[in-house]
């Protein structure tokens, strides 16, 4: 793995997306250029009922899984829409890989993880020389999260041992340094 990658992990509910998307916010005053996918929680009634992924260059959204999908790989209880992830976020992880500084990838988990064309093209990231921030969910046992987790150029940060404001403020100081 040649690329530099800074990580967040941590139990569910523990803020790795909030600390993705804060990072993403923070960085973009610095002229950094970001491509990339962010994820948010679609809720209805105050209860999640699916996830959408936005498509950092164009700004984009589309679904990632829901509850109420009737096809598609199940995890828990959602449906996973694997035609969103084959294309769409294949799509921005391509061009992100060709006019971006820093590719944002949140999350590396065992949703992304069903399609293969997803696996690909995460290997290939990992494998030039590229800085990426991403959340991952390193308790699924994945060849490719473990080789993540194994790479001399990985900064993870646990959500389970450390406040979210440190992380941030440790990740983002550790990314100004690279682009110094």
């Amino acid at each position: 793995m040649n690329s530099k990658v800074w990580g967040v992990t941590g139990r569910t509910g523990t803020g790795k997306t909030k600390v993705i998307n804060t990072l993403h916010y923070r960085l973009s005053s610095d002229n950094i250029s970001m491509g990339g996918i962010l994820t948010r929680d679609i809720r209805k009634y105050g209860k999640r009922t699916g996830i959408e992924i936005m498509n950092i260059s164009t700004g984009i959204t589309f679904e990632l899984a829901d509850v109420d999908k009737k096809t598609g790989p199940r995890l828990q209880k959602f449906r996973i829409n694997i035609d969103n992830i084959d294309n769409l976020i294949i799509d921005e992880l391509h061009q992100s890989s060709t006019k971006a500084e820093l590719i944002i990838i949140d999350m590396i988990g065992p949703m992304e993880l069903f399609s293969n064309k997803f696996c690909d093209v995460l290997q290939s990231l990992l494998n030039e020389d590229k800085k990426i921030l991403c959340a991952i969910q390193t308790k699924f046992n994945h060849p490719i999260i473990q080789e993540i987790k194994k790479s001399a150029n990985l900064e993870l940060h646990d959500l389970n041992d450390k406040h979210k404001v440190e992380v941030i403020d440790s990740i983002y100081k550790s990314i100004i340094e690279e682009f110094e």
